[in-house]
């Protein structure tokens, strides 16, 4: 992988800038075209642990626009994140809500690897999930569902900002 610029030449505020818009426009926006199109450079190389190795920020769109189409429960929610240079790494909780309204959330951890590329975005992610917890958490929640209903899952504004961790 080969950074459009050396980290030595980018300040840790311009990273963090980024990764700020970054997580804004996905985790908590949930605006996934706009997170692939405008946090990625062209030629981003992307390693996703579950659905494999994409190339290019239209790969990244396409994969992300169908992965969001069928998961649109799921949210993540930062735990947190270091910055070393052009390098960013993340955990995160993956959280389906209860449809109940009442019980506990079926969560599972991630954790994320990112490389800055200048001039706001990304050239280089890699993503890890608990992939077992992930599994039983979707499962659980598929039936709860399919008990109780969606109707208690809409987020409203205020459960929304609730997930931004800069306020």
């Amino acid at each position: 992988m080969q950074l459009a610029r050396r980290p030595a030449e980018m300040s840790r505020d311009e990273v963090e800038a980024a990764f700020r818009a970054y997580w804004r426009r996905g985790a908590i926006d949930e605006r996934w075209s706009d997170w692939a199109l405008e946090s990625f450079t062209e030629d981003v190389h992307y390693v996703e642990r579950i659905y494999g190795v994409m190339r290019g920020k239209a790969a990244v769109h396409a994969w992300i626009m169908g992965v969001m189409k069928t998961n649109i429960h799921i949210r993540a929610l930062l735990d947190w994140y270091t910055i070393d240079g052009a390098r960013v790494v993340l955990g995160m909780t993956n959280r389906y809500e209860h449809p109940d309204g009442e019980s506990a959330s079926f969560d599972f951890a991630g954790l994320t690897i990112l490389e800055y590329g200048g001039d706001g975005r990304f050239c280089y992610e890699e993503d890890w999930w608990d992939l077992p917890a992930a599994k039983r958490c979707h499962r659980e929640f598929t039936e709860a569902l399919a008990v109780h209903g969606p109707e208690r899952l809409v987020e409203d504004e205020a459960r929304r900002l609730a997930r931004d961790p800069w306020g």
